[in-house]
C-alpha cells in the first residue's frame, strides 16, 4: 500500500498504532493527512 500524498510504501504496524490509516479507499500516513488536510484525522468510536 502507498500513501495518497506522499506515495510511500505504507507499513501494517502503522496501521496497528494509528500512523496510517484508510479513508475511501484511499491509504494515508497520519502527518501526510494532516500536511493535506490541515487537521488530524478523527475516528468514530
Amino acid at each position: 500500500m502507498k500513501c495518497a500524498l506522499c506515495n510511500e510504501h505504507i507499513d501494517e504496524n502503522e496501521f496497528l498504532f494509528e500512523g496510517a490509516f484508510e479513508l475511501d479507499g484511499e491509504y494515508w500516513h497520519a502527518e501526510c493527512y494532516v500536511e493535506y488536510y490541515g487537521e488530524e484525522f478523527e475516528t468514530a468510536v
